[in-house]
């Protein structure tokens, strides 16, 4: 009887959900399609006399050495990179949100500049600063008479460094969100009791962006984890991560597309996991802060 009398209100609801479809499908033929493509080779035992469906290529991942470290190096650089970006993106998020200063624009500018880059390019800026003969031994070099950092690049630090790179742009603008919504009179208020700038970034500040922090652990550790340009690029097989095993299987014979497919939901799986265990954490320090 109410949706007889109101037909326009119909119409407006029904707009919205109208609209989703295109993007419904897209999902469809991008995700989920592929996610269920990828299942299916994961579990298909197709080299046996008689085809079936097997576990064995997610056991592989934990009793091949080389799978099992490739997937805890994954973890610890991505928990590096996640951790090390959140602590350093704070000061300048802090000081676009509450400092006025020339240059402003063109700082950030600099800042957000490798959220446009490819991974690839940010491989090879890593060559050319922290290489073999790279910008920095080089410096040390003329200045001490040794080549100090020759070919950092090409290890664990410098795959490090080069993912901070890549990810300090996003943590920063997350965090700048979150530092604009926070209400100053809480800073003048404890500044006003005797406070100083450490006592309020660590008492007022720190606690009501909790929040924040974890979720932007959360993004830059779950798209660390998946970051394949740099890993392509840097590593010379001293150490190898889950993507760059996930292409050799792929792509370098004798290919095995079953282990390749098993270790992309492998690392879907902790990515995705992390992530909404992690920003469950956080919504429910926003609940605990409101």
């Amino acid at each position: 009887m109410m949706s007889s009398l109101y037909p326009g209100r119909e119409r407006r609801q029904l707009a919205p959900l109208l609209l989703c479809v295109p993007l419904c499908v897209l999902l469809l033929a991008l995700l989920g399609w592929p996610l269920a493509h990828l299942l299916q080779q994961s579990l298909l035992l197709t080299d046996a006399p008689t085809a079936g469906i097997t576990l064995r290529n997610y056991l592989e991942i934990a009793a091949v050495p080389r799978y099992r470290h490739a997937l805890f190096w994954s973890l610890e650089l991505s928990l590096a990179v996640a951790a090390g970006s959140t602590i350093i993106c704070l000061a300048p998020a802090r000081l676009f949100t509450r400092y006025q200063f020339r240059g402003k624009r063109l700082m950030r500018g600099i800042l957000i500049l490798p959220m446009t880059f490819a991974g690839m390019i940010v491989g090879f800026l890593m060559i050319i600063l922290l290489g073999r003969t790279g910008f920095i031994p080089q410096l040390l070099e003329r200045l001490t008479g040794h080549p100090f950092l020759s070919g950092v690049g090409y290890q664990f630090p410098g795959l490090i460094l080069a993912y901070l790179y890549f990810e300090i742009p996003r943590a920063t603008l997350t965090l700048e969100s979150a530092l604009r919504k926070l209400d100053s009179r809480l800073e003048q208020a404890a500044r006003s009791l005797g406070a100083g700038r450490w006592q309020v970034l660590r008492m007022v500040v720190l606690p009501v962006i909790r929040p924040a922090l974890v979720s932007t652990f959360a993004v830059t550790f779950s798209v660390s984890l998946g970051s394949f340009g740099v890993l392509l690029v840097l590593s010379i097989r001293r150490f190898t991560l889950l993507p760059l095993e996930i292409f050799t299987q792929y792509v370098a014979p004798p290919t095995d597309r079953g282990i390749a497919a098993a270790m992309s939901l492998t690392l879907l799986a902790v990515a995705f996991g992390t992530g909404y265990g992690l920003r469950r954490v956080a919504r429910r320090m926003e609940g605990t802060n409101a």
